[in-house]
């Protein structure tokens, strides 16, 4: 057989899926939200985790739908629910304004 016969008969690699994107769980998505209060407020982990209990507290929230909230308004996401989540977030939203803006990876 010839060279030309043997890379015909290599396998083809099959064709890729793509994978759908995930929803990041509750501990990436309390991760995501205390890193954004560590580099804004310059905290320490557990005064982030603290301040997303307060505000949870005070706004009738899990401290999930507070991280969540907080890593919407800070990727611009619109608000998950018709409640005025804008107004009720107002004292993160100039905290979000501080912060660097972000630098996205592209993908060559």
């Amino acid at each position: 057989m010839d060279d030309a016969a043997e890379a015909s008969l290599a396998p083809v690699p099959a064709p890729t899926r793509l994978i759908p994107r995930r929803r990041p769980d509750g501990r990436e998505l309390l991760a995501t939200a205390k890193g954004i209060l560590i580099a804004a407020r310059r905290c320490s982990d557990a005064q982030a985790f603290d301040e997303l209990l307060d505000v949870s507290r005070r706004h009738h929230l899990t401290v999930l739908g507070a991280a969540r909230n907080l890593v919407d308004l800070a990727a611009g996401s619109p608000p998950r629910r018709r409640t005025p989540d804008a107004v009720r977030f107002a004292e993160w939203e100039q905290l979000l304004t501080q912060l660097p803006e972000r630098r996205h990876a592209h993908a060559s």
